[in-house]
């Protein structure tokens, strides 16, 4: 696992893309905490306002670095997810679409570690590079495997996108698969209309890790064990969220499972999702 930084990775805007990117290093770090502390707790009384959240799982947090691939099926999904990973004393690092960080929102979010991701463009793998940064310096990496709200009309997640399984493959650091349910009746899917629920509760459940394979001899990820690896930790995301639904986990993610785990038996140890 490489700390080295690309061209332009000191958080001033690249010349040829206007996106700035965080550092990781100690005394970034600790700017980064400095100035999350508030808007975790600007974060926490909003949510409060809209409804609960309940974790479980979350004990794993905190000892090391970690990809969390979470459910993605609310535009507020990621603030709860923030404060899931906040409330155990850990500063999560979004990976997020390039077009948030514009302005004084932008800079701030850099300030917090954030990394932009430059979407459809020959930028957009920089944002694993410093994805791989952020875990060489023992921190939490929140990458959301579909990259968009879920399109699927039963709510289970789509099929993901490679990134997180590279980033996994390349680094050898386990994914923990988190699921949550309860925010469709917050903020449903797709929709931007708040419908507050004090009194209800979201609930939030990080899975047991699942261990990437070894990378090839270049290092890397091939694009099949690529492809196969991020439909396990689609599987993974799945099988949570059935967990709490309390439905049974559809065929295709319990067959994703089996193959994978089959093959690969020291990857996980949950046995409950298969």
């Amino acid at each position: 696992m490489t700390g080295a930084q690309p061209p332009a990775a000191d958080g001033r805007a690249a010349a040829d893309s206007e996106v700035a990117y965080p550092r990781f290093e100690p005394a970034a770090l600790k700017r980064s905490l400095f100035w999350a502390t508030p808007t975790a707790n600007a974060i926490r009384v909003f949510i409060r306002a809209l409804t609960r959240i309940e974790s479980t799982g979350d004990q794993q947090l905190g000892h090391g670095p970690v990809i969390l691939a979470p459910f993605h099926a609310s535009k507020i999904d990621p603030l709860v997810i923030a404060m899931a990973v906040w409330r155990r004393g850990v500063l999560p690092h979004f990976l997020a679409k390039s077009s948030i960080f514009k302005g004084f929102v932008g800079r701030a979010l850099v300030t917090m570690g954030q990394i932009p991701v430059l979407r459809a463009s020959t930028k957009a793998g920089d944002s694993l590079i410093h994805a791989k940064n952020a875990l060489a310096a023992g921190q939490a990496v929140v990458i959301y495997p579909q990259g968009t709200l879920t399109k699927d009309p039963e709510l289970w997640p789509q099929v993901a996108k490679t990134g997180v399984a590279r980033l996994a493959v390349e680094t050898g650091i386990p994914v923990i698969p988190v699921g949550h349910w309860g925010l469709e009746d917050v903020m449903p899917v797709h929709s931007s209309r708040i419908r507050p629920r004090p009194f209800g509760t979201v609930r939030v459940r990080f899975g047991d890790p699942i261990v990437p394979p070894a990378p090839d001899a270049h290092g890397t990820a091939s694009a099949q064990l690529a492809r196969r690896f991020s439909d396990r930790v689609t599987a993974g995301i799945a099988a949570e969220v059935a967990h709490l639904r309390g439905v049974e986990l559809p065929e295709r993610f319990r067959t994703a499972i089996r193959e994978w785990d089959a093959e690969h038996p020291s990857t996980t140890h949950d046995e409950e999702a298969r």
